[in-house]
Order: structure tokens, then sequence, then C-alpha cells
């Protein structure tokens, strides 16, 4: 891996805050009111993402992958497009990646796919539903099986995130391993991807592996998050690429 990778916690919302004072280009952004319920790794989280942004206006996708599976991908993701749906003036999307079938429950499979709504050239707001438990940010599926990718194609598959980023300026996509090659395909259309590593169980060999995978696929890998620490009080760490 790239030695000029730097672990540290995810910094805080005032640490953030001198950072970007001292930076003469740093861009504004709004301080939300973060409700308790957010547990504090997730604010954390989306404070380091949101300080690698040149733009607010600029549209932003964030894929989340993990090495290996198992890793608890989906509830880093969902905790962070949570925390990142609070108090914008837009939902934010969220995006089941993992192209896989009957993981949902029956209201969810009766709504098309992503993939589905394009080809069919419906109005992609009819593949987004409500998230439940949490306002401000909306639910749909990339696709039910990778076949569908394939078949669509990549001018078309870019052409799909385009249209994606038209409407929604946070998109979060909870991909499958890199193991699966459709992971590691979707990585060339996201702004950057975080690798979900497990504490105590993902190797270092594999935290290479994944990241010489995104780049071979033109994805840019952006740092890693280490999920299921055991400590007393437990946290999520943040490991990101110098800007």
């Amino acid at each position: 891996m790239d030695q000029h990778w730097v672990q540290k916690a995810a910094p805080s919302q005032e640490v953030t805050e001198r950072r970007r004072a001292k930076n003469a280009n740093a861009v504004a952004r709004p301080r939300a009111n973060f409700a308790p319920t957010h547990h504090p790794s997730f604010v954390q989280l989306y404070y380091a993402l949101e300080a690698r942004r040149t733009s607010m206006t600029a549209p932003m996708v964030v894929q989340f992958v993990s090495p290996s599976a198992e890793a608890g991908v989906s509830t880093v993701a969902s905790g962070y497009a949570c925390v990142a749906a609070t108090g914008r003036p837009s939902p934010v999307l969220f995006v089941d990646a993992s192209c896989r079938s009957g993981r949902h429950n029956i209201a969810a499979a009766n709504v098309p796919h992503l993939v589905q709504a394009y080809e069919r050239g419906i109005s992609i707001g009819e593949a987004a539903i409500p998230a439940r438990n949490s306002d401000n940010l909306l639910w749909a599926r990339l696709c039910d099986h990778p076949d569908s990718l394939l078949e669509l194609g990549s001018d078309r598959l870019q052409s799909l995130f385009n249209l994606l980023s038209k409407l929604y300026q946070l998109i979060v996509l909870d991909s499958a391993s890199i193991e699966r090659p459709e992971a590691a395909l979707l990585s060339r259309y996201c702004d950057g991807s975080l690798l979900v590593l497990e504490a105590g169980v993902t190797s270092q060999a594999q935290i290479d592996v994944a990241c010489r995978k995104l780049k071979q696929f033109g994805g840019v890998p952006i740092g890693t998050v280490l999920n299921r620490e055991r400590r007393a009080l437990p946290r999520k760490q943040v490991r990101y690429l110098k800007n």
C-alpha cells in the first residue's frame, strides 16, 4: 500500500473547523445539529469525508467496500448515510450495490431497481423509496444480478451515474466485498472508495490487494474504516489519504 497513508482517529468537528480556518481556500460548510441517536463514530466519519470536499455544490458518490466478506460494510455505510442526510436541503441516496436479489422485504422487492428504471426510461425517482427510521434519506437497489451491469455496458452505466448525480448531491454505495468483480467495477464511477476493515481479522495483505484492484479498475481508494474494534468504549477509526 502507498506509504503516504496515515492512520489517525477521525477529527472531531472542532478540530476540523480549526483546520478549515487555517486554509484560505476552505469551503464553507453548514454545521448540522446531529441527533443524540447518531453514533459519534459516524459523525466523525462524516466530518472526515466532508473535509475532503472541494465544493459543497458538486455531487459526490462514495463507495463503501471491504477487502473480504462479512466486515460490516452495510452497517458503516448506512450509519454514515443517516448522519450525512441530517440537515441537508436535498435527500441523500443510499444504494444497495451488492447486486444480489432476495435481500429485501416484499414492499422493496416490488420497486424497480435503478438499472431497470434507466433501461425502461421511467423516472429514477420511482426506484427510490424513503429509508426506514431516517429522515431525508432515500434507499434504492442498483440491480439484482451482476450480469445486469455487464448487459448495460460501461457507457450507459456512466450515463446512469451522471443522471443520479444530477438528482442527488450525495450518493452512498453499499457494495459487496472487493472479491466480487462488480464491486471493483463500480469504483470507477465513484469519487472515492472507503475500505471497511474488520478489526483483528482483515490483514494488511488483503488491504493491499483491495487497493490494487480498485486502482486497476480506475477507482480511487481514499481511506479505510476500522470496524468492530473491541474496546471498552467501541469506536471506529478512519485512515485516510492526505490531500
